[in-house]
């Protein structure tokens, strides 16, 4: 599409006024979930078609000020960072095309850096790799040069473009940023994951550090833990933020007030859209969608807080009525914005404002909602995009649900494990496991057998309300329950006591009298097996000894077994932290069940 004269014009307007916002998204370590830098993105004025960095640079290049708009991106980024007195490194966004221009203005960078008082050393030059380069020789011999001046060189959008590798190859990049097309869902996808494996065994041949950009879900943040990436960016780490407010370097990982965590929260909908103000008139607003396709909702707001909601179809259909246009453009949009839009804070869990959207009467042809932080307007959110993710989250959680319980099998438990050790924090797993399990399956029949299991993890439930904790179904008559080392003991108390009362229900009223059944044992011999009990072994992993879900399991899994040994419904407690610590005898408390 053409860009129009008024296009360049409102560009040349913004250039004059300096009229852009730079923006910071954190870039975080995968070894320690530590902070190692910001990669600088800007926006335009929010009330302008030229909001968007993809609509502003586009307009940019058809209006030949490329140059302008770059160095005032540079400038603005280099002086916000330079004021936050924030730690780590800058990464600056640089067209290519623009470094192999004659006149293009060397060492204005550095110089934007020593009025700001940083070191190039903390600076690392982005070439994105989505710009054809015709001339690679001058590319290369602009990149020298950055780098001659104490800059690190990282190469964007890796895999987007026709020459990546090449490119690579020719650079001697010290960081590569796979593309977010990669990272999207690649824990489902065999292809892409392939593709992310190969490029970080390439990195790790050429000692680049790889940057996995885009992440949005947890499962696509493991993944690119466990396949060996470096560095991580995405909406689920942090998103691009002015005044470098983003999440503490483990929000990600942690839990909150709630159980919840960062996927199950409202926030991974946010859509970046600009605003208009009560005053704007409502021409200037249908001007404003007809300039940008991809806009179909906007928020109104008064001083930063959300007032209302306008549509386009809303708009556009009030316009094209007869006379339509002449009876509103000169209303302000207030007068024509729907006041009764759903406004969410952004810890909102997906399951909270799905209930607040299908509740809303006034809303019926709305498909979007005004996300908050504390009352201060952040963004749009999509309600066929929340009814996605709550779909993608119950089939999630059916692949890996216990069959029987419903409860989280294998997978989400060790996920929560390793979620845990990373985030540093102070936990403690409790293992239940039924003894004499096998005789009571084999005499009262399996439907009797899956009751039982059935009545453990109600209990466990049941007991564990008003608590942050997490419940699994490892399989068979295991479970496990996690939850904070001080309410650990008595939670389990209480399920033993619990269990205790309500097992004899489930046998026969002449074996339940006499404590328990006769049957054969592995070896053909008939033995008494008393009623079913529990045992309980927990253990209070250290985060800096237990490396992965597989440490915490060794010593769950010998805390379970000395449990058992005590016989009855019992509980031991470990004192073993960590699978390689030898202590002396391990603490025991019988329960008193």
């Amino acid at each position: 599409m053409a860009i129009s004269e008024h296009s360049c014009a409102e560009l040349q307007h913004i250039i004059q006024q300096r009229a852009l916002q730079p923006l910071f998204q954190p870039i975080l370590s995968l070894a320690d979930a530590k902070i190692i830098g910001y990669e600088a993105l800007i926006r335009g004025p929010s009330d302008s078609p030229l909001h968007s960095p993809l609509q502003l640079f586009k307009t940019a290049v058809a209006c030949r000020a490329l140059e302008p708009l770059e160095m005032l991106c540079r400038e603005l980024s280099i002086e916000a960072f330079s004021r936050s007195g924030v730690s780590g490194k800058l990464f600056l966004n640089v067209n290519p095309l623009l470094l192999l221009t004659a006149d293009h203005p060397s060492g204005l960078t550095k110089k934007m850096l020593e009025q700001a008082g940083l070191d190039p050393a903390r600076v690392v030059i982005e070439i994105s790799e989505q710009y054809q380069v015709e001339d690679a020789t001058l590319l290369v011999k602009a990149v020298r040069h950055y780098r001659q001046l104490g800059f690190q060189i990282a190469i964007d959008d890796l895999g987007s473009g026709f020459s990546g590798l090449k490119l690579w190859s020719e650079l001697e990049p010290d960081i590569v940023k796979i593309d977010r097309y990669f990272i999207s869902d690649v824990h489902r996808d065999p292809t892409k994951k392939a593709f992310v494996q190969n490029i970080i065994r390439l990195a790790k041949a050429t000692g680049a550090l790889i940057v996995a950009e885009g992440i949005e879900t947890q499962e696509e943040l493991m993944l690119c833990r466990e396949l060996g990436a470096d560095l991580a960016q995405g909406y689920l780490l942090g998103r691009p933020q002015a005044d470098f407010k983003v999440p503490s370097p483990r929000y990600w990982l942690s839990h909150e007030a709630n159980p919840s965590n960062v996927q199950d929260r409202i926030e991974q909908l946010l859509i970046e859209t600009p605003t208009v103000s009560m005053a704007t008139m409502a021409v200037d607003v249908f001007e404003l969608f007809r300039h940008n396709a991809n806009l179909q909702s906007l928020a109104v707001l008064n001083a930063n807080k959300p007032v209302g909601l306008i549509c386009r179809a809303e708009l556009q259909a009030l316009f094209s009525q007869p006379f339509g246009r002449a009876l509103n453009e000169k209303k302000t949009i207030a007068q024509i914005m729907n006041n009764k839009a759903v406004v969410v804070e952004v810890g909102s869990t997906l399951d909270e404002v799905s209930k607040i959207v299908a509740e809303d009467e006034h809303n019926a042809a709305s498909w979007y909602f005004i996300i908050c932080r504390n009352g201060d307007y952040l963004g749009l959110g999509s309600v066929r995009q929340l009814l996605k993710k709550i779909s993608e989250h119950k089939l999630q959680h059916a692949r890996y649900a216990n069959p029987l319980t419903f409860l989280p099998g294998n997978v989400p438990i060790y996920r929560e494990v390793d979620r845990l050790l990373l985030n540093g924090a102070d936990f403690a797993v409790a293992y239940l496991d039924l003894n004499h399990f096998k005789p009571f399956n084999d005499n009262y029949g399996y439907s009797k057998g899956d009751a039982v299991l059935q009545l453990v993890a109600e209990i466990i439930q049941q007991q564990a309300i008003g608590t942050e904790h997490f419940i699994g179904h490892i399989g068979g008559d295991d479970f496990v329950l996690i939850t904070s080392t001080e309410l650990v003991e008595s939670l389990c108390n209480r399920i033993l006591a619990q269990f205790a009362v309500k097992i004899p229900a489930y046998y026969a009223y002449e074996d339940a009298e006499k404590g328990g059944i006769t049957a054969l044992n592995r070896t053909g011999e008939t033995c008494f097996y008393p009623l079913l009990s529990l045992a309980i072994g927990i253990a209070m992993p250290d985060p800096q000894q237990c490396q992965s879900h597989h440490d915490v399991a060794a010593i769950s899994t010998a805390a379970k077994c000395e449990a058992k040994k005590l016989g009855g419904n019992a509980l031991f407690v470990s004192r073993r932290r960590g699978p390689d610590i030898n202590l002396a005898l391990p603490l025991a408390r019988p329960s008193v069940a």
